[in-house]
């Protein structure tokens, strides 16, 4: 059994206890409810052990099969070495200028994701991943607040707690927001079906979903090195789908730096250690300039400590629920199996200046 599937499976366990004990029984209780973002809560490791909170501001099926043989249609991709993608710096007083970007939490169950929506300042919007089916509400209201136009829409790899929301707003609300590209690599569907059924069923839901959509819009063969315009910023892709036989969905994530007014963000998806350490092999990461990176696989489990030694950010993006923060299997505070600890003394051995983590409600930064 892969190591993610597992602690998933743990984390479905952990859920239950605390609904026993917490809620008599109602998993909705357990869920975020603030609907206002928090606004630049970062937060120091200030020890390996110790976390101090700083704050530093205010606080449908019937479509599948067809559309699995749709074309995907790609004009010819812009290639750039690693190094020559940057923007910028327009202003100096704050990471992306006229833009923001938030890091949205789970308000409707504990469990994880990777939603990330970036206003570029001049009206577009850049999503990576989106979370789970459930988030979809959350997620749609959240683009409309933000205007509603989704310049590129950026899937790491097709695993539920990404790309589920993005599959139920294309089958339930196609036509609400517009869309003006979708960035994907995925592996052949028997690919996925020979190693989890579980996840194959996901590609077909969500392919499905992509045959509702002007097929021009998808952009399923990107390549490493493509260069993405997204209004004033730019974004890389940093590798194709890995196909490998060792945690085999998180290694087939997609990285991705976007950059905004001179601030580049890297993107790691669930990338494993296999996975971190062909991307390392392939590029430079040095040459990116990272300044802000979200911790793999939501911190644990994911890239080994030389990804992150190499792309040397002062910030890191964390969408890491509570009990995956604390490694807290229902048993308390480091009763549980995950590696977040390790990931957290990574981050102190390497300077980050604030960690933002999902935990804490919707992150912003601007």
């Amino acid at each position: 059994m892969r190591i993610d599937r597992y602690w998933k499976q743990a984390a479905a366990g952990l859920l239950a206890i605390m609904t026993l004990t917490m809620t008599g029984g109602n998993l909705d209780s357990l869920a975020m409810t603030n609907s206002q973002p928090l606004k630049a809560q970062g937060q120091m490791l200030s020890s390996p052990d110790k976390i101090i909170i700083r704050d530093e501001g205010e606080a449908a099926q019937s479509s599948q099969a067809a559309a699995a043989s749709q074309p995907v249609i790609q004009a010819k991709a812009q290639i750039a070495a690693f190094g020559e993608v940057t923007t910028p710096k327009t202003d100096s007083t704050s990471l992306f200028g006229a833009g923001r970007l938030t890091m949205l939490a789970n308000h409707d169950t504990a469990a994880q994701l990777l939603s990330v929506i970036i206003e570029t300042g001049e009206g577009g919007l850049i999503v990576v991943d989106g979370g789970w089916t459930n988030n979809t509400d959350y997620l749609l209201n959240q683009i409309k607040q933000k205007g509603g136009h989704v310049q590129a829409w950026l899937l790491t790899h097709p695993d539920s707690d990404h790309v589920g929301a993005l599959a139920d707003i294309l089958y339930k609300h196609n036509g609400e927001i517009t869309i003006d590209g979708i960035y994907y690599s995925f592996a052949e569907d028997s690919w996925y079906a020979e190693k989890d059924p579980e996840v194959a069923k996901m590609v077909a839901y969500i392919k499905g979903a992509f045959g509702l959509v002007p097929q021009n819009i998808l952009h399923g063969d990107i390549v490493s090195g493509q260069v993405i315009q997204a209004g004033p910023a730019r974004i890389q892709v940093l590798n194709q789908a890995y196909k490998m036989n060792n945690d085999f969905v998180n290694n087939s994530s997609v990285a991705y730096m976007v950059s905004l007014n001179g601030t580049n963000t890297v993107f790691l998806g669930d990338l494993a250690k296999s996975g971190g350490e062909q991307l390392m092999a392939d590029h430079d990461l040095s040459a990116l300039k990272c300044d802000i990176v979200q911790v793999a696989h939501h911190g644990q489990n994911g890239v080994g400590y030389e990804v992150y030694k190499a792309l040397r950010p002062s910030v890191a993006l964390w969408p890491t629920p509570q009990w995956l923060w604390d490694n807290d299997n229902g048993g308390g505070s480091g009763s549980g199996i995950w590696l977040t600890q390790e990931t957290k003394n990574w981050m102190v051995r390497l300077g980050v200046n604030a960690n933002y983590c999902i935990k804490d409600g919707d992150q912003v930064i601007e």
